[in-house]
């Protein structure tokens, strides 16, 4: 008999798809067994249709990644869900890993490790399984979540942030903050579901969309001290030459607008 309490639903974010073929590559062991939900960011001349009980699909015409992970948790009937994205290649029988870890461990959100496509790991992971505060690393696909759990607590993603968003970074930071406050630190499992490209959107440091995004980011949850931040970040990028002094200014200026974007956007 199939264990419905360690049931499990992948919850996909892809854009502009008319046909299924992109799930060959996320999935190269085959996904005939395996729950997926799409969801399709589009306009109404390229949609995607799914005549399998096991894929479904939302075509969706808003912009937002955090929308689109908003949608699939609500529509998501599972009692474990994954978020994907459509750039990501899993491992063989990483669904059992991740399985397994909701039954050795009562969390609400478990995450996994990435290997990169060269070989390596994403990034400088725990040495051990256990609560960890290293929210600002952990990537989209390694997030697993007890969705019961999340919708109790009427945890969601901050559709202000991320791709496609007003500010184009953190909606995973932010998300996992709101699990930690509400119910517990996400717990980590020191066992590698997917691959993935070495570099992601956050890696651009020094990006005008990088700084304005975390300037947003860091007044939301620390107000007046984000200047200390900003000071701290700029000297960051200067002493590791990833802009020059004469950049500085306008890279203080953008970070500036974000803030203020964010305090318009929420009377702050």
């Amino acid at each position: 008999m199939q264990d419905k309490k360690h049931d499990i639903e992948i919850l996909i974010a892809t854009m502009h798809r008319n046909n299924l073929d992109f799930l060959k590559n996320m999935f190269p062991d085959g996904y005939e067994q395996l729950q997926l939900l799409i969801v399709n960011q589009t306009d109404k001349d390229t949609v995607l249709e799914s005549n399998s009980k096991h894929i479904k699909v939302i075509n969706s015409f808003e912009k937002g990644l955090s929308k689109s992970r908003n949608l699939a948790l609500e529509h998501a009937t599972s009692t474990i869900c994954l978020f994907a994205d459509d750039d990501v290649i899993f491992l063989n029988n990483f669904e059992t890993t991740i399985k397994k870890a909701f039954q050795e461990n009562n969390a609400a959100v478990i995450t996994f490790q990435t290997q990169t496509t060269d070989g390596n790991l994403f990034w400088k992971y725990p040495a051990k399984n256990g609560f960890h505060k290293q929210l600002n690393k952990i990537l989209s696909p390694e997030i697993a979540i007890n969705r019961k759990e999340i919708i109790a607590n009427n945890i969601r993603f901050d559709e202000q942030f991320g791709l496609g968003a007003t500010f184009e970074d953190s909606e995973n930071y932010i998300f996992l903050k709101e699990v930690s406050a509400k119910l517990q630190m996400p717990y980590f499992y020191k066992k590698t579901i997917g691959t993935h490209p070495p570099e992601t959107s956050s890696d651009q440091v020094a990006s005008d969309k990088h700084l304005y995004a975390r300037a947003a980011l860091n007044y939301k949850f620390h107000k007046n001290l984000v200047y200390l931040w900003l000071i701290k970040m700029l000297f960051f990028l200067l002493r590791t030459k990833r802009i020059s002094f004469n950049e500085a200014p306008k890279k203080w200026q953008i970070a500036l607008a974000g803030i203020q974007k964010y305090k318009a956007l929420n009377h702050a």
